[in-house]
């Protein structure tokens, strides 16, 4: 006798157990894009800026010095180093957090050729150069990703994070 001259069966079939896997799965990575407060999480820094909703830990993940956002709320200016370290391939800090108005500074302190660009355009330090500095006041909250165009993909990248006067630090809208 074959197996489909039995009749039906009870126990359930393979189709049956792959769509019951893949319902659970579907609900576990669902579950997992909320924070708990039905909001959504998106590591630190807010949503990015607008250009694909990068987190800040998303963003600087392949970045050899980011371990979290370094709190410089209570300053006026902020200077950022552009290639310190032995491989000279990297912003420190890495990513940090200001109040609206605040000026950023970057200042080169090594002789590698490095720019500042942000991912949206909000700034731009220009052509790579050696022993410079880079000014831009953040007048807009939200979070800036940025990167060095020589040596991106070296994940040579940084993030500001703009609190407004709430607090808030989700929308860029810099201009």
């Amino acid at each position: 006798m074959r197996p489909e001259d039995e009749g039906p069966t009870t126990s359930p079939g393979r189709r049956t157990f792959l769509r019951a896997v893949g319902g659970l799965a579907v609900a576990g990575v669902l579950a997992g894009c909320t924070d708990g407060n039905g909001g959504t999480a998106n590591g630190n820094g807010g949503t990015g800026n607008g250009g694909g909703g990068d987190s800040v830990d998303e963003w600087l993940s392949d970045t050899d010095n980011y371990d979290s956002v370094t709190d410089l709320t209570d300053e006026d200016a902020v200077t950022v180093e552009v290639g310190p370290g032995s491989d000279e391939m990297t912003f420190e800090p890495a990513a940090i957090r200001v109040t609206l108005g605040t000026t950023v500074t970057w200042e080169w302190i090594d002789d590698g050729y490095h720019n500042v660009v942000d991912r949206d355009d909000a700034f731009d330090s220009g052509g790579p150069e050696e022993g410079a500095t880079f000014e831009h006041s953040f007048d807009a909250a939200g979070t800036s990703l940025y990167y060095c165009d020589p040596h991106k993909s070296a994940g040579m990248k940084g993030a500001v994070v703009v609190e407004g006067e709430d607090g808030d630090g989700t929308a860029l809208t810099q201009g």
